[in-house]
């Protein structure tokens, strides 16, 4: 077995610890399970410019196509090689302005460059788990987008057995005081460890993490629109009832299905990219002729070289 932890934390910090910590309950458990950290801060990831290239490869079923920038120019399939070896990817990341890091949203900005990746672990699922941590509360989006990229890189919902996140730790190796966030920790690699095992035996393992407010991504999130209220993340309709001064969101299986996640909403995503780049094929010469207007209004600034 192989468990991989994206590890966007300081050096030897708290993140690291508590992965190192999921690491040693994962090995007692299975012996002989290799497990690799990733220090993401400490990567070279080249910025998605956003061309779409990769997009419009990928859509007309060129999955060798990866990325403009190639491989080698920095970490990223690097570390997309060790996605694909490993049985179950583990996510961690402290919080920065209520997110988690710039470079794992960098990691995840990247994924449309996979290749076949997101089409291999949709068909066969890893392992995923995620946890994150806070110096204060100013927290709220950090645990759901690492939940979010340990999706997608273990391939759905379904797969991600494990979640958690901590507050009021900002101290470098903080976490050494509290013996229950690193039993927790522990648990959590013995659930890793339970769930590599349940899927070697052909059984779906089940969410054992913080419960959520959503069933399907179990983020604790919900979005206030005109004709309803939704999960943000899943884009699931849920029905808001208020009892007893308690408030409770409920979700039937019908609008489960249509999940942005699940294979109708994908479906429909890649089909509204389809149309948006038809659309602007249509009227590229129109596209070509206003666009000088704004290529003419140059008011971008001159960015002085960084000091090294």
């Amino acid at each position: 077995m192989k468990v991989l932890g994206l590890c966007s934390g300081r050096k030897n910090g708290n993140t690291e610890i508590m992965m190192k910590e999921l690491f040693m309950a994962v090995e007692e458990k299975i012996p002989g399970t290799e497990c690799k950290l990733v220090r993401v801060q400490e990567t070279d990831i080249n910025t998605c410019v956003g061309c779409e290239t990769c997009m419009v490869n990928h859509l007309k079923g060129n999955w060798e196509f990866r990325c403009i920038h190639k491989n080698g120019s920095d970490h990223f399939y690097f570390i997309e090689q060790l996605m694909r070896e490993a049985d179950a990817i583990v996510v961690s990341s402290p919080a920065y302005n209520l997110l988690p890091t710039g470079q794992l949203i960098k990691l995840l900005n990247k994924m449309h460059a996979s290749g076949d990746y997101r089409d291999v672990v949709e068909k066969e699922n890893k392992i995923g788990a995620a946890f994150s941590i806070g110096g204060t509360d100013w927290t709220n989006f950090t645990l759901n987008v690492c939940k979010m990229i340990a999706m997608e890189l273990a391939g759905s919902y379904e797969a991600v057995v494990d979640a958690v996140h901590f507050d009021f730790m900002p101290s470098k190796g903080a976490v050494l005081l509290e013996d229950d966030v690193l039993a927790r920790m522990h648990k959590m690699g013995e659930n890793i460890a339970e769930a590599l095992v349940k899927k070697e035996q052909g059984k779906q393992p089940e969410y054992v993490g913080t419960p959520g407010v959503c069933p399907d991504c179990h983020g604790n999130l919900l979005e206030i629109r005109e004709d309803g209220i939704y999960c943000p993340q899943c884009l699931t309709k849920a029905t808001v009832s208020l009892v007893d001064g308690k408030l409770t969101a409920e979700f039937t299986q019908e609008e489960r299905d249509k999940n942005r996640w699940s294979i109708w909403g994908k479906r429909l995503h890649d089909d509204n990219i389809r149309k948006g780049h038809a659309k602007a094929a249509q009227g590229k010469d129109i596209i070509r002729e206003k666009s000088k207007k704004y290529t003419e209004y140059e008011r971008a600034v001159e960015l002085p070289d960084p000091i090294r």
